[in-house]
């Protein structure tokens, strides 16, 4: 995942974007932030909603970049490696490609056919260009559980 450069902020943003950017989930986010590696968001409004403003933004981004984190302490953050896909000229194949490796992890060998098939079934929109999230996999697991069941 990416990390924006300076020039890309908003005046605020959600927990889930600042996560976003800093190239984090949301949940291992918030798990920095209540050890004191990340600061605390701003509460506003009733209901009372999180979010960062602009100066916030900045040194969650320069934790991130300098590895020293708001309590002071240094912290080492693993980095995603790139994924290289077998031959794959499209990066939607490898998208398929790596579904399928995933599939295959938990149990469920699916040729990269019925993947790609699963895919338009599942979202007519197509895969985004980002990394593939536990909700797609777990999507697609329920979807061939199902199948294998019904015999479809």
């Amino acid at each position: 995942m990416e990390i924006l450069p300076d020039n890309n902020f908003k005046a605020v943003c959600s927990v889930t974007a600042m996560a976003r950017q800093v190239g984090l989930s949301r949940a291992r986010f918030c798990q920095l932030r209540k050890k004191g590696v990340f600061p605390e968001p701003v509460y506003l409004g009733e209901p009372k909603r999180p979010f960062y403003p602009l100066d916030l933004q900045q040194k969650c981004i320069e934790i991130r970049r300098t590895g020293i984190s708001y309590n002071g302490q240094p912290i080492i953050f693993y980095t995603l490696r790139e994924k290289k896909c077998k031959g794959q000229v499209n990066q939607s194949d490898c998208k398929y490609e790596e579904l399928a490796s995933t599939l295959s992890k938990m149990g469920l060998n699916v040729a990269l056919k019925k993947v790609k098939n699963a895919v338009k079934i599942l979202y007519p929109e197509g895969l985004t260009q980002q990394p593939l999230e536990g909700s797609v996999i777990g999507d697609m697991f329920r979807y061939f559980k199902e199948v294998r069941q019904n015999g479809v």
